[in-house]
């Protein structure tokens, strides 16, 4: 074709043979230039409508464009006039998948492998299906089938994948490793071997995995945070403003970073909007619509609440009791669990606390997807979000026509396809709902549940059964390695210099953390005996052992969420110091909601001065002690019952506003009696 009828946008002149115009064609497309050939194949399918090749190539170019919905009719008019052909079956199996049709591609994908037995690429997509489909013994035979007749990163990556996810880690290791041998420049190895050394105890190995996947891509996703949050877990603060500033950074310039590590980083809730977003775009499909509803007066809502985490966890001693509470008159209560089962009292007793117990650990999104449906779910409460063990492309999926946002994540999910978070006033002020993605239900006390029913510590250890001296003072931080920061680990050493005898109560973990927190005090002018670390126990030792403590000191700017209102059911007073973000919060919330405000400081500066009197003032201590004690079982955060009948208000008034056809909007819940 001449430059003159280029510049014309002429089509591939008629007049030519059609092979001559498909060779054309088929230059164009390899060069790039697909507006070219899509004349091109156009203009011999105008003359032809069953040319196999036409139809197959164009099919390709526009799944190549991410057309996919344009593709598909004409792949699958290619594969019944050519159905000898395993190319075009294999193209329209993968265009089915990108259409999330999972069962018929594996039909094409099975007429590939009968027509071509050895074709690796239909064994790796089929197993790849499989994964999704939690199918996972069959794709590891897949992938094996795959390896046996051309192995290839791609099949030794997934079936490192899919052993992972059998907990089968070691086999995971070797595989995601020969993958690597197989591809060594390919981050995505690195960042998998990564996530399974981590499963394995090995950070050292994993953190020299995450560092590599940076040094080949600084971009890639969530390897940056999943460094840092390696890091921070073991209290490596070696470089910590330098990766604290490439992680706001990173988050900022739209960088898929996790969005949960991010609150531990970021005081900022627009950047964690902007982080969430980001996630959410590389995560998790676009949300469908929202499912019509039609009031039904007569009828109760049906609602589920949806967890990994059903089990011997912080969120089920939060939510125990408002499961029972529930006004089984007007509310269905189920439960959707996809995490482990792990046969505690705690798992006996939710499976009693609620009306069906749905087990979806073994099942794929898609299937979770079709059960919530098939029960009718109206309202779909995530206790999730994006932390361990979420499946956010569940919710993703729009399977109830109204999805709250409640608890377990502390922030924005920055997804179209959660309608509301349920909050207060105190962890998302008014004036900051902008950068909240959900509109926002504002509870009347605290927005954190507690259960009343868990039972009061009466018979504490003694001091010395916990390797504490009689006479110390003892500053209380239960909390995770991840949310000491260095500017507040100073803190807290100031107050051991400044207060005699007196002890830092640690929370045992990851012995790496452990030494460098010593390492830290020491540095700092403080010996490392000063720093006692408290041992693993049942929740309801755990929960005793707070009672010889002397003042639980909060961190930021992540605060205690379950650790606070456990040291204050214990009689434990909590001082924090007001954040700026939802999850630095939290402990203000439940302080004003059992009515010690003064708790709550406004800055490091006065929250050290504050702790220094504390602990200096026996009689502001008594009278701290006697006042939590006096308002624990009057005051509204321990009053479960009360804090249900405000969420089944919640409950009322969004399915009110879905059924008159409101769209969400924020709103304020009453406060119950």
């Amino acid at each position: 074709m001449s430059q003159q009828g280029r510049n014309k946008g002429a089509s591939a002149p008629s007049s030519l043979h059609p092979s001559a115009i498909l060779d054309q064609a088929i230059a164009a497309h390899r060069s790039g230039n697909l507006s070219e050939a899509e004349r091109a194949y156009t203009t011999i399918l105008k003359g032809s409508r069953t040319h196999a090749v036409a139809l197959h190539m164009l099919g390709l170019l526009h799944a190549q464009r991410g057309h996919f919905a344009d593709a598909e009719p004409l792949l699958k008019k290619a594969a019944r006039v050519d159905p000898g052909n395993p190319d075009v079956l294999f193209n329209y199996a993968n265009v089915l998948r990108a259409l999330d049709k999972p069962d018929d591609a594996l039909v094409w994908l099975a007429k590939v492998i009968a027509l071509a037995p050895n074709f690796a690429d239909a064994h790796l997509n089929r197993g790849a299906i499989l994964i999704a489909r939690q199918q996972l013994r069959d794709a590891i035979a897949e992938f094996d089938r795959a390896i046996a007749i051309a192995p290839s990163s791609a099949a030794f990556a997934n079936r490192g994948s899919a052993l992972q996810q059998l907990g089968r880690l070691e086999e995971a290791r070797d595989s995601y490793a020969r993958a690597i041998e197989l591809a060594p420049a390919d981050p995505q190895n690195h960042f998998a071997l990564s996530e399974v050394l981590g499963q394995l105890g090995r950070d050292d190995e994993a953190i020299v995995a995450l560092e590599r996947t940076v040094a080949l891509d600084k971009t890639f996703p969530f390897a940056l945070s999943n460094l840092v949050a390696c890091k921070r877990k073991r209290a490596d603060w070696s470089s910590f403003e330098r990766e604290q500033a490439t992680m706001e950074d990173a988050a900022e310039a739209g960088v898929p970073v996790d969005p949960f590590t991010f609150f531990h980083v970021s005081s900022s809730p627009a950047r964690q909007l902007t982080c969430a977003k980001a996630y959410v775009a590389k995560v998790t499909p676009d949300g469908g619509a929202a499912r019509p509803g039609t009031p039904r007066p007569a009828s109760r809502l049906r609602i589920a609440y949806m967890s990994a985490d059903f089990r011997s966890h912080a969120t089920a001693y939060l939510m125990a009791g408002i499961f029972e509470a529930h006004d089984r008159e007007r509310f269905d209560v189920t439960a959707i669990s996809h995490g482990p089962d792990d046969d505690s009292q705690m798992r006996n007793r939710l499976r009693a606390a609620f009306e069906r117990f749905e087990d979806v650990s073994d099942l794929a999104d898609e299937d979770v997807v079709k059960l919530i449906g098939q029960l009718g779910i109206e309202v779909l409460v995530d206790l999730g979000g994006f932390t361990a063990g979420a499946r956010p492309k569940i919710i993703a999926r729009r399977p109830a026509p109204i999805q709250v946002s409640y608890l377990g994540f502390p922030g924005t999910m920055g997804a179209p396809y959660v309608d509301y978070l349920m909050a207060d006033r105190i962890v998302i002020p008014e004036a900051e709902q902008p950068y909240y993605a959900e509109k926002v239900i504002y509870l009347p006390n605290s927005y954190q549940a507690t259960d009343a029913k868990r039972p009061l510590p009466s018979n504490p250890p003694s001091r010395s059964q916990l390797g504490l001296a009689d006479d110390a003072f003892v500053y209380c931080a239960f909390n995770r390695s991840p949310k000491i920061t260095p500017p507040l680990f100073g803190v807290w050493m100031r107050l051991l210099d400044k207060t005699p005898g007196s002890v830092l109560w640690l929370l045992d973990g990851d012995p790496v953390a452990m030494e460098n927190l010593k390492r830290e005090a020491v540095a700092r002018g403080i010996v490392a005996e000063r720093i006692v670390f408290a041992p693993r126990v049942p929740a309801e030792e755990h929960l005793a052992r707070h009672q010889v403590a002397d003042l639980f000191l909060d961190t930021l700017p992540y605060n205690a969420h379950t650790g606070a209102s456990d040291a204050l059911w214990a009689g434990l007073p909590v001082l924090t110091c007001l954040g700026t973000t939802f999850a630095g919060r939290v402990a203000a919330s439940l302080l004003n909601a059992v009515g010690l405000p003064e708790l709550v400081t406004r800055s490091l500066e006065e929250y050290e001065a504050l702790a220094l009197r504390i602990a200096h003032d026996s009689e502001l201590r008594v009278a701290l002690r006697s006042k939590l004690a006096a308002r624990r079982t009057t005051w509204p955060l321990f009053d479960t019952v009360r804090m249900t009948r405000d969420i089944e208000k919640a409950f009322d008034e969004i399915w009110r506003r879905h059924c008159a056809g409101e769209a969400p909007a924020s709103f304020a819940v009453q406060t119950s009696t």
